[in-house]
């Protein structure tokens, strides 16, 4: 209280002629028409512009629960198209009759939201904010809603360490979806934007604007889960193409994700094996 006293006797002189002219100006907006309008109307403005810059503030903080609202009901979508995916070949096999709650679905889709990550180095990788306490296990396919983003690589109890498509040690099985040939997608390490998809024979029909997406032939990725599009075509040998993919994730912007589980991935595995024993 004394360090107040002590500010307004120091600086009394300069308050008491901002009170002065406060006052002044109050009794010429109050006693003049003409300046109590122009003062309304700068009033007005102001007031104006800075509700509007509260609402955006505002909805820009709401923007992030919302975001989170629509991955949630997505999810909850993709998961029902599984199951009717399901139905219709238990239909088709003339299986109708089994209870719709026990069809078993082939995916699962799982959402989880991304909290580190990196794109500029050659062994880049992803953190999400989900882990071995929500069902996440190593080798679970990982996708935006723009297109395919990468496998789980690690996990632990409350988080998973994704290896993205932008990480040169990773390879995914992908085909054109126009014809079906497949081969295998590896980035080189240079520009997180393409990608490459090798072993395509050179005899095959692969064009600027072609569609890449999973092949479906491993146990993690779905078959059909968009990768990204043809940007170039050009000869690596005599017997395949070299077949640049514009990705379709942006790595930079991406911050919500889908795990994807296989349900019958063990079955699938184990069947595999049987063939090499």
């Amino acid at each position: 209280m004394k360090e107040i006293i002590k500010l307004i006797l120091k600086y009394h002189f300069t308050i008491i002629f901002i009170i002065l002219e406060l006052i002044s100006f109050s009794l010429i907006v109050l006693h003049n028409n003409y300046q109590r309008t122009v003062f309304s109307g700068y009033a007005t403005s102001f007031f104006g512009g800075i509700s509007s810059i509260v609402t955006q503030v505002d909805d820009y903080l709401f923007l992030k629960v919302t975001n989170e609202k629509i991955v949630a009901e997505n999810t909850k979508l993709r998961n029902e198209v599984e199951r009717l995916k399901k139905i219709n070949q238990a239909y088709c096999a003339d299986t109708i009759w089994q209870p719709l709650d026990s069809t078993e679905v082939d995916y699962v889709y799982k959402t989880a939201e991304m909290i580190n990550s990196s794109f500029n180095k050659t062994k880049n990788c992803i953190v999400i904010d989900k882990g071995r306490k929500d069902g996440i296990l190593t080798e679970m396919a990982v996708c935006s809603s723009e297109g395919v983003v990468g496998v789980v690589e690690k996990v632990s109890r409350h988080y998973a360490r994704v290896l993205p498509l932008i990480n040169t040690n990773l390879r995914v099985s992908a085909k054109i979806k126009k014809n079906g040939y497949y081969g295998s997608l590896q980035w080189d390490g240079d520009d997180y934007r393409y990608s490459y998809l090798n072993d395509i024979p050179f005899h095959v029909n692969a064009e600027i604007g072609d569609t890449i997406v999973t092949s479906g032939f491993s146990s993690i990725f779905p078959e059909g889960k968009l990768i990204g599009f043809i940007e170039s075509v050009n000869k690596e040998t005599a017997n395949f193409l070299k077949i640049k993919v514009k990705l379709a994730t942006d790595f930079k912007r991406i911050s919500d994700v889908y795990v994807i589980e296989n349900t019958k991935k063990e079955e699938q595995q184990d069947l595999g094996k049987e063939n090499y024993e």
